[in-house]
């Protein structure tokens, strides 16, 4: 595997080694970093990686196991062949990639973007990246962030350059015995000495500029002391008093004044010495860290604040809850975490506002909705963003405690007011889930589950209310695993299978195609419908595993449906949201066509429109007009019932529209229903596209579908769901074939 070479890469290896940062032991500045670099982007990995002759080392890592990989497989290689920064959207598209080890296997990498570090500005010894296992694009917010990020991991690289300076002169210093002559080479270093004896000092000409000092006449003692805050004084002169009297080395950093009245931030160090003469000296060091002490205290803030609202971020709202939980109540030796409460906030509608008007728009309801959220929540209250439109907060007294919901349902009025933007108005809506610590020991990863179980349940039942955790959400939640545990051994034993459903012209009755439904056989050798096991559909893992069996079971059985000889035209398939977007569907599509002596003409794709309204509704669109290209249909199912689907019609390549069901019960009884069957009817006409009419059940149906001019009907009226057997006799005219009644299901798959 190749990879590219800078020009300057004898001198980039060159400076890396001198840095002398390869293999030293992990610091927390450095996974400071990393671990802010992966909240800002909600990815599981960030790395600060040094590219050596042969390899590619982690000074710091999130979410990685291995500290260094080979040099060959480094996407890092191309960070740092530019100065500017380099971003891959989705490695296993990416001809320069898709074949690497790393994204073939783990990590699995798909999204990549990483800085290159340079301390000269023209050799990039090194870079901070950011990996994730999906595919994405970074927003500009998070770009602005990693490269502010990448100021503070320069920074921290300089200072470990300094130390490792200041290291070996000390080093050398005491084997030569020239201690005060090295360190005065050393940049903001200085060095000092004490004659105990005498109480006289002697400084290098750096101390003189550290204290912003003229002169060659160094203070006494006392004099050097007062350049520090009263307050930090005592300390240092303790710590002085004993290295003098006990021989005890110190090391103290403190606030510093000069003598031009300019606040800095100081190293200062001292051990006693004794020379040949007997005579004792306390000598010593003195380093503005200054510089140092700011990074540090930004980095700081990067990792517990939340760099665009200002409030805490997660990382910080998680030690505080920990905080809480371990401090005593007021007045007693109880614990108080019993009456603490989790207000877990999720904004409604933010990424209408957020596509709508724009990622400046969003910022603005972001720091909004947190300005609004603080400034109505009690002051011993906190609150914390923590990441995209989730917001938390953490109540601790017994009084917040009982009142939760109120708060929580001002806190919805608050966030619904208006928020201007330019000259722009508008309103986002929230859901609250609420949690109580019942019990002493209710740990934190409970209490959070238990608000965001109370927080899903409000958005499965309309969204925009609160909702006060209780066991029964936790019993849904039980029924949705065993419905999934139950799919998935289904599958494993070979008990998920298709069932076949006719699809007729309305005019003759002629079966012209049939759609695959999912079917579960009972070890009893029953068959269960979606309403056995409709949970396990809303879980997109488990949905992509359903479609993948069923496509290829139901091309097999259309493939000895024609060996047979019989005329079925075509067989429908469902495909999720999660299928579509899976690696390689097209792909999987069409090599069973080819594995089963199919055409494409044989098979028709049947999705929802909620598969359009994802965010990554331009790769539906992609996979959809390849499939279409090479001509399997592509039928927009349960038509009418979902969101903007006229815009779809336009922008998706749908050839064929179903009716949903709901509209064709009460048709001759309901005007409404009639109107709007009539109207879908017309339209599908009009775009030339097939119309098919689901859940006919009576001939007054049909005779009213048929009058309205829908060229194809789905429904009980001409067959249930059978199986593959029982189908194959259906078509080839045999009564006997058809399967007995089945009882209706709460879902239709």
């Amino acid at each position: 595997m190749t990879y590219p070479l800078p020009k300057n890469e004898i001198d980039r290896l060159a400076a890396l080694s001198k840095l002398r940062i390869l293999d030293t032991e992990p610091t927390a500045e450095f996974d400071a970093v990393v671990e802010m670099a992966a909240a800002i982007f909600d990815a599981p990995v960030a790395l600060v990686s040094f590219l050596d002759q042969t390899r590619q080392w982690f000074k710091a890592r999130k979410g990685l196991d291995v500290s260094h990989t080979c040099r060959e497989v480094a996407f890092c290689n191309h960070t740092i062949f530019e100065n500017r920064l380099f971003q891959v959207k989705d490695a296993a598209r990416d001809e320069r990639f898709r074949r690497n080890p790393l994204v073939t296997g783990e990590p699995h990498i798909r999204f990549y973007i990483g800085v290159p570090l340079s301390l000269d500005g023209r050799t990039n010894i090194a870079s901070l990246c950011v990996i994730d296992t999906v595919p994405r694009r970074a927003t500009e917010t998070q770009i602005t962030q990693l490269l502010k990020l990448r100021d503070v991991v320069v920074s921290l690289i300089r200072t470990h350059r300094v130390a490792v300076d200041a290291r070996t002169a000390e080093r050398n210093a005491r084997h030569r015995g020239k201690l005060l002559s090295q360190i005065e080479k050393m940049s903001k270093i200085g060095a000092w000495s004490l004659d105990i004896n005498k109480l006289t000092t002697r400084w290098s000409p750096r101390t003189f500029e550290i204290h912003e000092l003229e002169g060659d006449s160094p203070p006494s003692l006392e004099g050097a002391i007062a350049f520090y805050p009263e307050y930090e004084r005592q300390r240092l002169a303790d710590a002085v008093g004993k290295c003098m009297e006990d021989g005890l080395a110190y090391q103290i950093e403190c606030d510093f004044i000069t003598a031009l009245g300019n606040r800095r931030r100081v190293r200062t160090s001292g051990e006693l010495e004794q020379a040949e003469d007997g005579t004792k000296h306390l000598i010593g060091i003195i380093k503005d860290i200054t510089d140092q002490h700011e990074h540090e205290r930004q980095l700081w803030h990067a990792a517990h604040v939340d760099a665009l609202t200002g409030i805490a971020n997660r990382r910080s709202f998680h030690e505080e809850f920990r905080r809480r939980q371990a401090a005593p109540a007021p007045n007693s030796t109880e614990m108080a975490s019993t009456s603490m409460a989790l207000l877990m906030i999720d904004l409604d509608d933010f990424k209408e506002i957020n596509d709508g008007y724009g990622h400046l728009a969003g910022d603005k309801v972001l720091c909004t909705v947190a300005e609004r959220v603080t400034n109505k929540i009690p002051r011993d209250a906190f609150c914390a963003r923590l990441g995209g439109d989730e917001f938390a907060v953490l109540l601790s007294t017994a009084s917040d405690v009982a009142s939760a919901e109120d708060l929580a349902g001002r806190l919805l009025d608050e966030i619904g007011r208006p928020i201007s933007h330019g000259a722009q108005t508008f309103s986002t809506g929230a859901s609250i889930g609420i949690a109580r610590q019942g019990e002493a020991d209710t740990s934190e990863d409970t209490l959070f589950a238990q608000s965001d179980l109370a927080l899903y349940h409000v958005k499965q039942n309309g969204r925009g209310g609160i909702k006060t955790y209780e066991p029964s959400i936790t019993e849904a939640l039980e029924e949705r695993r065993q419905a999934i545990a139950r799919v998935k051994s289904a599958i494993a034993e070979g008990r998920l299978e298709p069932h076949y459903q006719p699809i007729v012209e309305t005019r003759t009755r002629t079966m012209r195609g049939v759609e695959a439904l999912a079917r579960i056989r009972n070890a009893d050798g029953t068959v269960s419908g979606p309403a056995g096991f409709w949970q396990a559909l809303q879980e997109p893992q488990c949905a992509h595993e359903i479609d993948r069996v069923i496509l290829d079971l139901a091309l097999r059985d259309f493939a000895r449906w024609k060996q047979e000889g019989l005329d079925i035209g075509f067989v429908s398939v469902n495909a999720s949201s999660a299928c579509i977007h899976s690696d390689g569907y097209f792909e999987r599509v069409m090599k069973g066509l080819d594995r089963h002596g199919l055409t494409a003409a044989d098979l028709k794709i049947e999705v929802v429109e909620s598969v359009f309204l994802d965010e990554d509704s331009n790769d539906v669109r992609t996979v959809l007009e390849r499939l279409s290209a090479e001509g399997i249909g592509i039928a927009l199912d349960d038509f009418g019932t979902g969101f903007a689907s006229l815009s779809h019609l336009r922008d998706y390549p749908i050839n064929c529209i179903k009716i949903d069901k709901s509209f064709v019960t009460g048709l001759g009884e309901n005007e409404n229903n009639t109107a709007i069957v009539n109207a879908l009817v017309s339209l599908g006409k009009s775009m030339s596209l097939s119309v098919v009419a689901e859940g006919i059940e009576t001939e007054g149906q049909l005779d009213f579908i048929a009058a309205l001019g829908s060229q194809y009907g789905q429904g009980y009226l001409f067959s249930r769901p059978m199986d593959a057997t029982q189908l194959a006799g259906f078509a080839a005219g045999c009564e006997d074939a058809k399967p007995a009644g089945l009882p209706r299901s709460r879902a239709r798959r």
